[in-house]
This record gives C-alpha cells, sequence and structure tokens, in this order.
C-alpha cells in the first residue's frame, strides 16, 4: 500500500526573527515605504493634535503606504483590509506591526484629498530633477468612471412626482384607518415621502424643470454617461494630462461636463502651471506641442493655444458634420470663394453672397445671397432646392488657424504624435483603471470622485519615480 507524508497543517508554528528579515527584499511594501520615504510629510502634521496631551498616532507616512499597496492589490474595503493588516507580512511591515481599525483607515483615505494632493506635487518636482518629466510634447485623453450610485437612481421629474403622489395617497389611506400607533411601514412611507420631496426640490434648484429632466437621487453630483459598453450609468469625467515622453501624469481634474468638448485649453492651462510648480520650462527649446483626439477639436481654444506658441496636433471631430444638405457636391461650402478685400463670397454661378452676420459662437461669419437671385439662378436645384431665402454658407473666422492646425496633422511628424498620443494616453489610462482597479468609484459624490483620483494621482507617478513601472513612452523624441 503507497505511504505519503503525514499532514501537519494543525503543528504548531514558532517562526524566528522580525517582520524586517522575515519580509522579501523585494517586497512591493519597500519600494512604496522607500518612495515615501523622499516626500515631505508635513502637511499631514498640523492635522494632528497630541503635542502635549493625547495618544501617539500612527504615521501618515504608514497609512498613505498601506493605501498604495491596496490599491495596487485592488482592495479598497476598508473592514477587509483592517482584518489584513493584522495579517499580511506587508502591510504588517508597513505599519510598524501597530493595529488599525477599519474607521481610522476609511477616515484617513476619505478626508486627506488636499494632503494627497500635495504629496502627488512632490512626486512631480522628483520625477523633474530625475529627467522624467521633459514637458515639451504633452498629450490630453479622457475617460469615465462609473460611480458609486446605481443607473436605477436615476429618476426623471415625471416620475418621481408621480410615485410622491403614490406614497401620498398610501399614507392617507392608512391614516384614515385611525390606527393608534405608527407603525413600520408607516414610519418608511414618511421617510419615502420625505425622500422624495426632497428630490423634487432639489430639481427646482438646479432648473430641472421639464417633464423628461433627470436626476441621480441617491448622487446628484453623478451624472449618466455613457459607459464603455454602450450602456449608461451615473459617472464622472475624468480628464488627464501625461507627458508623451514618460507617461508621467502632469495633471488630472473630474470635470462637470458629459464629454471632452472644450476641455482642451483649460486642461492645458492648469497642466502648464503644474510642470511650472515642478520647476519644468514648457517652453524650453522651442514651441510646446500637444497632441488630442477629434472629440478636443475647438476652434477658439486652438486659435488661443496657437497664439500662445504651442503647437497643436488636433484632428477634426469625424462626428461633425460640415456638408450642407440637399446640395450636390460641386456646390459645397469649399466651392466658393471668398474675397477679402470686399468681405464677400462668390458662389461657382459667379453670384454674390453678402456678409450677413456672425454666428452664434463668434467663430464663423455667415454670408447670404439675395432670394431673388437664388429664386433666378439655373443651379437652384443643385445648390439650396429646399429654401426659400437665398443660399447662405459660414466661414470661420479662425480659417488660416483651422488650416495650419490640419496641414501639421496630416504631416509625418503629425502622424508620429498622434501615434504617441494614442500609445500613451491610452497606456496610461490602462494603467489607472486596470492596474489601479478602478472600474468604479467605491466613495459617495463628486469630492469622493476627487479623492480616488488624487490617490491613483500619486500612486501611478510614485510607481514611476520608484521605478517599479517602466515610462510609457509612445514614440522617439522629434526635433
Amino acid at each position: 500500500m503507497a505511504r505519503y507524508i503525514e499532514d501537519n497543517r494543525y503543528t504548531q508554528l514558532f517562526v524566528a526573527g522580525s517582520l524586517e528579515t522575515l519580509l522579501p527584499q523585494d517586497s512591493a511594501a519597500r519600494t512604496i515605504r522607500a518612495a515615501l520615504d523622499r516626500l515631505n510629510f508635513a502637511d499631514f502634521d498640523a492635522r494632528y493634535k497630541n503635542d502635549e496631551v493625547g495618544r501617539p498616532a500612527l504615521a501618515p507616512r504608514s497609512l498613505v503606504g498601506v493605501w498604495i499597496l491596496a490599491l495596487l492589490r485592488g482592495q479598497g474595503s476598508a473592514v477587509k483590509l483592517a482584518a489584513l493588516c493584522g495579517q499580511d507580512i506587508e502591510l504588517r511591515w508597513l505599519l510598524g506591526d501597530a493595529p488599525v481599525g477599519k474607521s481610522l483607515l476609511s477616515d484617513f483615505r476619505l478626508r486627506h484629498e488636499a494632503q494627497i494632493t500635495s504629496l502627488g506635487s512632490q512626486v512631480l518636482v522628483a520625477l523633474g530633477r530625475a529627467g522624467l518629466l521633459p514637458g515639451e510634447n504633452l498629450g490630453v485623453d479622457g475617460t469615465i468612471v462609473r460611480a458609486a450610485s446605481s443607473r436605477h437612481s436615476v429618476r426623471t421629474r415625471k416620475g418621481l412626482a408621480k410615485q410622491l403622489a403614490h406614497v401620498e395617497s398610501l399614507l392617507r389611506e392608512r391614516l384614515s384607518e385611525d390606527d393608534e400607533a405608527c407603525g413600520e411601514q408607516d414610519q418608511a412611507l414618511q421617510h419615502h415621502r420625505i425622500k422624495l420631496a426632497q428630490a423634487l426640490e432639489q430639481m427646482d434648484q438646479m432648473g430641472l424643470s421639464g417633464e423628461k429632466d433627470r436626476l441621480n437621487t441617491t448622487e446628484p453630483s453623478a451624472k449618466l454617461m455613457r459607459q464603455k459598453n454602450g450602456s449608461f450609468a451615473p459617472g464622472y469625467n475624468i480628464q488627464a494630462v501625461p507627458d508623451l515622453d514618460s507617461g508621467v501624469l502632469i495633471h488630472t481634474q473630474v470635470v462637470d461636463a458629459g464629454g471632452d468638448g472644450g476641455q482642451l485649453a483649460p486642461q492645458m492651462e492648469q497642466a502648464g502651471a503644474a510642470l511650472q510648480r515642478a520647476g519644468v520650462l514648457a517652453q524650453e527649446g522651442g514651441a510646446s506641442r500637444l497632441a488630442a483626439d477629434g472629440a478636443y477639436h475647438d476652434t477658439r481654444q486652438l486659435a488661443q493655444l496657437e497664439q500662445q506658441g504651442m503647437a497643436c496636433y488636433v484632428p477634426e471631430d469625424r462626428n461633425t458634420n460640415r456638408q450642407t444638405p440637399n446640395a450636390s457636391p460641386e456646390y459645397q461650402s469649399d466651392a466658393f470663394t471668398y474675397d477679402a478685400p470686399t468681405n464677400t463670397v462668390q458662389c461657382p454661378q459667379g453670384q454674390t453672397l453678402a456678409y450677413r452676420k456672425n454666428n452664434s459662437t463668434n467663430i464663423s461669419a455667415v454670408y447670404q445671397a439675395k432670394a431673388s437671385c437664388c429664386a433666378a439662378c439655373p443651379a437652384k436645384e443643385h445648390c439650396c432646392p429646399k429654401t426659400k431665402e437665398g443660399r447662405s454658407i459660414s466661414r470661420s473666422l479662425y480659417a488660416q488657424v483651422l488650416q495650419t492646425v490640419q496641414q501639421r496633422v496630416a504631416s509625418e511628424q503629425g502622424h508620429a504624435m498622434r501615434r504617441a498620443r494614442w500609445i500613451t494616453c491610452e497606456g496610461v489610462m490602462a494603467r489607472v483603471k486596470g492596474l489601479l482597479h478602478w472600474d468604479r468609484c467605491r466613495m459617495w459624490g463628486l469630492e469622493g470622485a476627487k479623492t480616488e483620483l488624487a490617490w491613483r494621482h500619486l500612486t501611478y507617478n510614485l510607481m514611476l519615480l520608484a521605478g517599479a513601472w517602466k515610462p510609457m513612452v509612445g514614440r522617439p523624441n522629434l526635433a
């Protein structure tokens, strides 16, 4: 009969050594602590009032290290993390084998956004000194992160009003029964009525007066946004500005917008301020370069950035239809000729379109022909068959800037920059959302989303500073 080694799982073990000797030298905890030791935690000290009285507190450096390691492991629950802190050797080593409770861990993660952002600025300075932050070639990208609330918490004004009327009718029926005592069901209905009334009042304050206007009743700051899989759920718009030569995250922000439109100039302005604080000159060696996808194409902001000396590589938005409906190809807007001295436009048939006005956004001039001229024109059926007025076209007031940007995008360097943006920005977002496990927020509200972003911004750059992650390089340097 075969014989096997005896099962000794229940044998009492006595391990010789200390946490320092038992922890492997290549442990992630050692890497994190070595990087944190290079930072100044003075901003945390002001929050502690135990100089003369009170018991000693856990060092903020240790708690930051614990949460960074938790982010890398995908552990977002303070309850589970507190239990692991009494068992896991890496977490015990980071804490110095000091006990820690779930409330302390949760409060520390939630209430130190400003201090974590300050640490992130210190890491950016250290990356600049280490030569990992050229700051000359920047990219912009955005992503949507799901909020903590459920998609079922988004309700229309009509639905809320209907449900409020139903709850009030139930309450009136129960009160008519002359119950001597208010039961638990009555209390639940009263609480539900108050919540519904508060939601409708909040919609009034936000100017949401239409029946189809929607509100997230549990997390009002989270808007209904389109997710990667095509569904809609409450979420937050995350904007990021990485360095294309290293993948360092220069600036991140949670913005109150459903898309990337209008975010180009604001993100560049704040990224430039971050580079100045880090001691990096963005304009060193020539104009800085900026790459973004078509969703960021904004005529006025592109003109502003170009005027500031930044070379932009932003293609036109493919979703924008610039074709005139019902007009033949030979009578589209690009077939009309602009005459600068007279500020008029000539159509292919030789008729003059006079200046009428600027459009509502003041980025284009509108030119229109006389209705009588178009009515008698033999090409009317091909040019403007369904209009009773004269043919009108819009001409951009920033045509030269747009032409320069498009020529730059179509150049060989433009293809390299766009490829660099795709590789670096997508890689950075993959690390932030994948390696740092951010498919959905665990904290509630806009402030919670900002805090979670600050933690991941710090962790991402800290891993680059420590050498645990390789720089995300999308292309070789371009002259």
